[in-house]
């Protein structure tokens, strides 16, 4: 791509770190019996949702119309990469929304199942690696 990184994708590639900070700050506190923080929960939930989420639906739409030349095989890895993400976010309300229940009555979610609580972690990994691979090699190499 001529003309540098787009800022947009320098602000998701980046934004996407201090999100996966709150992401784990969340599963950490309510492994660690420490009082599930709503506020925290929300920020990067909604911020994920408005601007991620966003971020990567315009990438999508971009590659789909062929404004962009892209390989075969990086659309492929992008649109996986974009499956495995929305998944990752999908389970982390999801999960968020059970752990801050259930810490309202005494009990530690992500503590009391470890298996289901390490597969997210695994997973979000995974999704936050790929996207800043892609990052890498559509704009740094």
């Amino acid at each position: 791509m001529s003309g540098g990184i787009p800022p947009f994708s320098l602000f998701s590639a980046v934004s996407e770190l201090f999100v996966t900070a709150g992401v784990f700050l969340i599963v950490w506190r309510n492994w660690n019996r420490r009082g599930f923080s709503l506020a925290i929960f929300l920020a990067v939930v909604l911020f994920e949702a408005f601007v991620n989420v966003t971020y990567m639906a315009s990438r999508a739409a971009q590659a789909a119309s062929g404004a962009e030349p892209v390989s075969t095989g990086l659309k492929v890895f992008f649109a996986a990469h974009g499956l495995l993400s929305l998944i990752a976010y999908l389970g982390f309300v999801v999960l968020g929304v059970i752990a801050w229940q259930e810490q309202r009555h005494g009990r530690f979610f992500f503590r009391e199942h470890p298996r289901l609580t390490w597969t997210f972690v695994v997973l979000w990994i995974i999704s936050v690696g790929s996207g800043e691979a892609l990052f890498v090699v559509r704009y740094l190499l």
